[in-house]
Parts: structure tokens; sequence; C-alpha cells
């Protein structure tokens, strides 16, 4: 990411991280089938961790 935007404040960069990390953790879960077995909605439980990740972020969502 420093590369292509170098004028970001590194507070930018690690909040990119963050959500990077956090969906990259979430579909990597979900490709390797590992949300079937802690849930039997997986699309349920992926639907509300993007909620929690927009409301953390403080953008208006309905």
């Amino acid at each position: 990411m420093r590369p292509a935007f170098p004028e970001l404040p590194p507070a930018a960069v690690a909040l990119a991280l963050r959500i990077w990390g956090h969906l990259h953790g979430l579909v990597s879960l979900e490709i390797y089938g590992h949300l079937h077995t802690q849930t039997k909605r997986p699309d349920k439980l992926f639907q509300q961790e993007l909620a929690q990740l927009v409301r953390n972020l403080g953008v208006p969502h309905r």
C-alpha cells in the first residue's frame, strides 16, 4: 500500500491493513469450509461481520 499511496499517514495504513486482514480472514475461512463447521448460516455471519466493520468505521448504513 505504501508504494501506491506514499502520502497516507500511518493511521490510514494501519486501518487499511486492519480492514484487509479482517476481510481476508473471513474469505479464507469460507473458502476452506471452516465457517460451515461453526455456523449453519455462514452468509449471515459474513454479513454481520461486514456490518460491524462498517459501524466501527463510522460509516452510515441501512
